[in-house]
């Protein structure tokens, strides 16, 4: 019995894991905001997640292919400024958020890494 119960708990266990990383569960947002970046290659979106009045709000940050469309990379931040900025250093980035502490969620270098591809390539749910 005690077994059968181990069992089942694990492949609870395995089968919810397998759920949270599988899909992607970030919501579309609101007041979507875009921009297509100075070489043409790009598009970012900006969109609203939570609200939060005088505080840090939740937003998604999406980088799309302008091309195809194909969604790139996506990351969701909270920020009191919310902005979509593309850089034109060696690091090319764009940037969803100014003067928030430097938060790693707040930008996309591009190209995006392979596990923010990765992440972008799962299925919405």
């Amino acid at each position: 019995m005690k077994f059968m119960l181990r069992h089942a708990a694990l492949v609870a266990i395995t089968i919810g894991i397998i759920y949270s990383f599988a899909f992607n569960h970030t919501p579309p947002g609101t007041e979507c905001q875009s921009s297509k970046s100075p070489d043409g290659l790009h598009i970012a979106q900006r969109c609203l997640l939570d609200w939060v009045p005088g505080g840090n709000s939740k937003y998604v940050g999406r980088l799309f292919d302008a091309n195809s469309g194909q969604l790139l990379a996506q990351h969701v931040f909270a920020t009191p400024v919310p902005t979509i900025m593309w850089s034109s250093s060696e690091d090319e980035t764009v940037l969803f958020s100014v003067g928030d502490g430097g938060d790693d969620a707040t930008y996309i270098p591009i190209p995006p890494s392979t596990w923010d591809r990765l992440l972008a390539a799962r299925p919405r749910l």
